[in-house]
């Protein structure tokens, strides 16, 4: 008695290009034309794991009604793919029944190009068609994975259970055209093997009564082709991350047409966050579900306390002390003036900045001005950089004048024309006239002040650089 398995599995190509691991997994190849039954052996590679007479169909044959392809002698079907498929009976009887028999479960096997890595995600498919000649139907044809050949010496069920099965557990009852199974497994073992068919016990088969124009068979029996098995790489969120603002997390080389979904229930393959933890990524590919995780630490700015704009008379004290105050252990510190002490010793006006950098710390930044009273009654700084950066963006002219004093200070361009005016003492300009900024450049100052308790006038001239 003849039996046949339609066997072949495609495996979707999961983003790069990935390795099928059944070789001619579409049948194909063939030694030799098959012209009679039980021939799967005549697909390279293929072969019966047990006394079954699963078949081997070509195109290459070209006579009708035999092993052919598409007109063969369980029906007519075009391949998936190509010119070949195999086929298999699910189960066969020569009467009406109510429960499906024990004999004659056939199935295909196939030894994969390498073994499967434990641990690894698989992703397989395979197509399979109800020839015309069945009269019967079932819910599930199955795709298992061993070590070894699955070896029986008679036509009964397989004792095991198959890694793929049809989820859906619909009628597999399309016999004008292909259904494909599929899914997703990882392996725990080394699986060098892929064995199709209905791995379901007579009694435990589910089936049902479809149309056919061979009223006298009684028996299940498909078509299989594309058969596939490949690799799914879990997605890459690198290395933990360590920052001090918000992080961008981002999927390594998404895969396209796949699905994220973050631990936040954000959706896509990037997000943004600002608070420390733990953060996961699950990526579907096809059913295939990958995860990774990526934990995120924020660390706290370095607290730098430097006194405010500051007046020494340098005639009177030969030097200024300058701390940054309490700093975290094992923090690197340098000055503007070059030096990597704590703290420093100053002798002369002028604008000095720090910067301090320490382990699971950010890095901060300070700076202090420093006049002299002991020189010229006025401080002006020569530059300053009106970028909105928090350091230096704004000119302000540091008189040493007594409690009265009046002000007037300008700034010109080149032509003459003023661009800042001010009569405070804590007068600043940010670098803008009529609330536009002005170009990078140098501009011309001029200022005068009158003090009451000396009865004197002082006006000093200077020029200052904006810088962005």
């Amino acid at each position: 008695m003849q039996r046949s398995l339609c066997s072949a599995f495609f495996l979707v190509l999961i983003g790069a290009q990935a390795q099928n691991l059944v070789p001619n997994g579409d049948l194909e190849q063939y030694t030799q034309c098959p012209d009679y039954v039980s021939q799967i052996d005549r697909a390279v590679g293929w072969s019966r794991p047990t006394q079954g007479t699963s078949d081997y169909l070509n195109a290459c044959l070209g006579v009708p009604f035999s092993e052919s392809v598409p007109d063969n002698e369980f029906g007519y079907e075009p391949a998936h793919s190509g010119n070949g498929y195999a086929g298999f009976y699910c189960f066969y009887s020569t009467t009406a029944i109510s429960t499906a028999p024990d004999n004659d479960h056939e199935y295909v096997t196939h030894a994969l190009s390498a073994p499967l890595t434990p641990g690894t995600t698989y992703a397989v498919e395979f197509f399979v068609s109800l020839a015309d000649v069945s009269k019967y139907a079932v819910n599930d044809i199955g795709a298992l994975f061993s070590v070894n050949v699955p070896v029986r010496t008679d036509d009964l069920a397989i004792t095991a259970t198959p890694q793929i099965t049809n989820s859906s557990l619909a009628m597999l009852n399309n016999k004008n055209g292909w259904t494909r199974i599929h899914g997703c497994f990882v392996a725990d073992s080394a699986f060098a093997y892929i064995t199709v068919g209905n791995f379901h016990a007579g009694p435990a088969t589910t089936f049902e009564e479809v149309a056919t124009d061979f009223p006298l068979t009684y028996y299940s029996y498909y078509y299989v082709d594309d058969v596939s098995v490949q690799a799914v790489a879990a997605p890459q969120l690198g290395p933990d991350i360590n920052a001090c603002d918000a992080v961008t997390l981002a999927v390594q080389d998404p895969v396209d047409g796949a699905t994220y979904l973050w631990s936040t229930g954000a959706e896509g393959s990037s997000i943004v966050v600002d608070t420390a933890g733990v953060y996961s990524v699950a990526m579907d590919v096809d059913g295939c579900l990958l995860t990774d995780t990526i934990n995120v630490q924020l660390a706290e700015p370095i607290t730098l306390t430097l006194a405010g704009d500051t007046t020494a008379d340098f005639c009177a004290t030969p030097f200024l002390l300058i701390d940054p105050g309490p700093l975290p252990p094992n923090t690197n510190v340098i000055w503007s003036t070059g030096a990597t002490t704590t703290t420093i010793q100053v002798d002369q006006a002028g604008l000095y900045t720090v910067n301090a950098s320490a382990p699971e710390y950010c890095p901060a930044t300070a700076a202090m001005l420093v006049v002299d009273a002991c020189g010229s009654p006025v401080y002006a700084p020569n530059a300053f950089t009106p970028n909105n950066d928090g350091i230096n963006d704004s000119w302000m002219p540091v008189w040493l004048a007594n409690t009265g004093a009046t002000l007037e200070v300008q700034v010109f361009d080149r032509w003459g024309r003023t661009l800042f005016a001010a009569t405070e003492l804590d007068a600043a300009w940010d670098g803008t006239t009529d609330g536009s900024p002005i170009p990078d450049g140098v501009y011309a100052w001029r200022g005068q002040t009158r003090d009451p308790a000396t009865s004197t006038l002082r006006v000093l001239f200077g020029h200052v650089s904006v810088m962005r």
